[in-house]
């Protein structure tokens, strides 16, 4: 085995993410390599002795692996705002549209609907435009940051934002839950496509907490 090849192979164990992404890291810091070896053959280093060199000159393999690793949960996190950014206003509109096409007009109820009610649900509406901001804000930062902030303080800054917008998701999405069972839990059961879509945006809501508080793998030294 070469020393590139042993040096790769060491990367690869060290690191723990997407498959896509972890072999981009993995071809990118494979190329360097080789072009760096390539040009002390060029300079009339042996095979090896310029493999060698290559390898010293990348920096070691626990060093340049807690960097990729933070570039890894870079964009896992990244990822998961997009998903915010598109996911929640889509359930919330599909939600809306299964009522109106399924169910109709909310006159059907003929019950008193109170005043508090209608408070939970303005407040559910708040935090339903604030998490998909809050993910277009983050993407945004990581931009803006990205030229001022090492890998690491970045991939925690965009993990602590993606918490925040799956947070105010999920409190959006129980605001309302919670307060239909309270008023009056038949309303809950609208028609089947609203039913569907209710129990999907539950299971996405809780879903994407689990990129921001997932704990991070530990980089062997």
């Amino acid at each position: 085995m070469s020393a590139i090849e042993a040096y790769i192979g060491d990367l690869d164990r060290r690191l723990s993410g997407s498959a896509g992404a972890k072999a981009d890291l993995l071809t990118e810091a494979q190329d360097g390599l080789t072009d760096a070896a390539e040009a002390y053959r060029e300079g009339g280093a042996e095979e090896a002795e310029a493999e060698r060199r290559a390898v010293e000159d990348f920096g070691p393999a626990a060093v340049i692996a807690r960097e990729y690793q933070a570039e890894l949960a870079l964009r896992g996190d990244i990822g998961t705002l997009w998903k915010v950014i598109v996911g929640v206003p889509l359930f919330q509109v599909s939600w809306e549209l299964a009522r109106v096409l399924t169910y109709g007009d909310w006159g059907r109820l003929n019950k008193p609907t109170p005043d508090w009610y209608f408070f939970v649900v303005d407040l559910s509406g708040v935090f339903v435009v604030v998490s998909p901001v809050i993910g277009a804000i983050a993407l945004l930062g990581t931009r803006l940051l990205g030229r001022r902030l090492d890998g690491t303080r970045l991939a925690n800054f965009a993990r602590w934002t993606v918490a925040a917008s799956a947070i105010a998701n999920l409190v959006a999405m129980l605001l309302l839950a919670v307060g239909t069972v309270v008023l009056d839990p038949s309303r809950m059961n609208m028609s089947l496509p609203c039913n569907v879509l209710s129990i999907g945006w539950a299971a996405f809501s809780f879903w994407l907490l689990a990129p921001a508080f997932r704990s991070r793998p530990l980089l062997a030294a």
